[in-house]
């Protein structure tokens, strides 16, 4: 059976519809309820609600930076580059600290915790993580795409409009972890229902 994503599983839901016609009512009309299906709705976390997880990590990014910042610096020592550079305001040093700090140090943060913990430790302490399409752990090309894609100039902004770019193109999202249970359930009720019709339809 082909997997289901959570953006296709299906719910039913009533309306009230309004019936015109002679003898229905006083005013001549009648409420009917009505049952449709539809896509169920994925709550993801998006907009304004992801500022505050943006601030976490960026505070508890600086102390990641700081930390693991250490060991590459004694690295590149280890290698022979001029680290006095880090420490100079010359072009090369700006551009030497950019490439450390954005190239490295940034992605690094979000490959780090989203490829083993499925969340940073922002979105962990408001109960929110990342899953793909299928509301399942996205693979660590995946979180590594994410997470580089993210180093993109105004890329934070997208964020705002909805999902941001780092979601949208690498095929994730960002939902509460409570949401993403009742995802899971209805799914598999969903994948039972069919799996039933099918065994119905064979005898």
């Amino acid at each position: 059976m082909n997997k289901t994503k959570i953006t296709e599983i299906r719910e039913t839901y009533t309306v009230k519809s309004i019936i015109k016609g002679e003898g229905l009512a006083i005013d001549g009309t009648k409420f009917e309820n009505i049952t449709s299906v539809r896509f169920k709705p994925v709550a993801t976390v998006e907009g304004g609600a992801r500022f505050w997880h943006y601030i976490l990590d960026t505070i508890i990014y600086n102390g990641f930076a700081t930390i693991v910042g250490v060991p590459i610096v004694l690295l590149l020592v280890f290698l022979g580059v001029d680290i006095s550079m880090l420490t100079d305001e010359s072009v090369a040093g700006n551009l030497l600290d950019r490439m450390v700090s954005w190239l490295i140090l940034y992605p690094g943060y979000y490959i780090l915790f989203e490829s083993t913990l499925q969340s940073t430790p922002g979105k962990l302490i408001l109960g929110r993580i990342v899953v793909d399409e299928y509301g399942e752990k996205p693979s660590f090309m995946t979180i590594v795409k994410r997470s580089y894609i993210r180093i993109i100039p105004f890329e934070t902004f997208s964020c705002f409009s909805g999902l941001g770019w780092h979601d949208s193109w690498s095929e994730t999202m960002v939902i509460r972890k409570k949401d993403l249970e009742e995802l899971k359930l209805a799914l598999k009720v969903q994948e039972f229902d069919a799996e039933s019709n099918i065994n119905e339809q064979k005898i």
